[in-house]
């Protein structure tokens, strides 16, 4: 199976392309796509058989799916009908654009050897070479999200004692709570940089996780300080910041030994909560404009491939914010 060659314009494409504008053009600036070509590696091999398309226009196939919150089939005519679409793909007007299997059989390919997990590297490092991570602090949270699959489902009353508990279509979700809030699915931690609430760190877990057991995953340790509710506050984690010379702005809560904060440790959480409030952004991107509300897939490994591609858009679309002029 050889590697397609697709991009290459015809009078056609020059006369309806038009002028280069807004955020995808604009991406073209704020990334180079050489690294993660290379990353990508080529699709095809030499010899007979079918072509397939390069990684990089799946690639980018995809993160305008994430952008517009499609399905699959709802890319694939997305892709072949709207012009910007398909420029941002490197797709000519003549070209055949990818059908929707052949965008499910790429996001798989993502699955493997962390391929995914690299991307996310390379664009967050050529986010922090253009300056946009300042490191000055870390914001740290955790958000559920619900699985697409119903939760097991108990016998109906009165059914015989040894009927058994209906098995949820996704094995990987789990029940979790936070606060008043209990959901079947999974949870996104993340770390993100004070200043352009960049994302730096992803842990995807099941929503039987609780906030604070990955939380020293999402610590950079070259960030000045690292801010968090009070779900995040243990001895342990104060002494290992202080060790490594970074500020812990982590909120206190009270204890059994000490049920009632005193007013300054409470005036300290206030001041806290206004700047780590800003982490709550990246998920309300991610529910409210990816449609990512309700996870997509049955297992926690295609979830999982899917929020990192959510995380690399919002830091992309973060990026062109930037560094776009006013």
């Amino acid at each position: 199976m050889v590697e397609r060659i697709v991009g290459q314009l015809s009078l056609a494409d020059g006369l309806v392309s038009p002028a280069a504008s807004g955020m995808l053009d604009g991406l073209e600036a704020a990334l180079n796509w050489q690294p993660i070509r290379a990353l990508l590696g080529r699709r095809g091999s030499s010899g007979a058989g079918n072509s397939s398309y390069p990684a990089e226009v799946l690639l980018r196939c995809l993160l305008l799916g994430v952008w517009h919150g499609l399905s699959d089939p709802g890319l694939e005519t997305s892709v072949a009908d709207r012009l910007s679409f398909r420029r941002f793909a490197g797709l000519s007007l003549h070209d055949k654009t990818p059908d929707h299997s052949t965008l499910w059989r790429f996001r798989q390919e993502l699955t493997r050897d962390g391929l995914a997990d690299r991307i996310f590297a390379e664009i967050t490092r050529q986010l922090e070479a253009k300056k946009l991570v300042l490191k000055q602090g870390t914001l740290i949270d955790a958000s559920l999200v619900a699985a697409r699959a119903n939760p097991p489902r108990q016998p109906r009353p009165g059914a015989p004692a040894d009927t058994p508990v209906k098995p949820s279509a996704d094995a990987d979700a789990r029940w979790g709570r936070k606060g008043k809030k209990s959901v079947f699915g999974y949870k996104i931690h993340i770390g993100v940089d004070a200043a352009h609430t960049i994302i730096r760190r992803i842990v995807f877990t099941d929503a039987s996780v609780t906030d604070t057991e990955p939380a020293d995953a999402l610590i950079c340790g070259d960030e000045r300080a690292v801010y968090g509710d009070q779900a995040y506050y243990t001895h342990k984690r104060h002494a290992e910041l202080v060790a490594k010379n970074i500020k812990d702005r982590l909120m206190h809560r009270p204890n059994k030994h000490h049920p009632e904060l005193p007013p300054r440790k409470k005036y300290r959480n206030r001041l806290i909560g206004r700047i780590r409030a800003a982490v709550e952004r990246p998920f309300a991107v991610f529910k409210e404009r990816y449609g990512m509300r309700r996870l997509r897939f049955y297992t926690g490994e295609r979830n999982r491939v899917q929020v990192v591609l959510a995380c690399c858009c919002y830091n992309l679309r973060r990026a062109f914010g930037a560094v776009a002029p006013a």
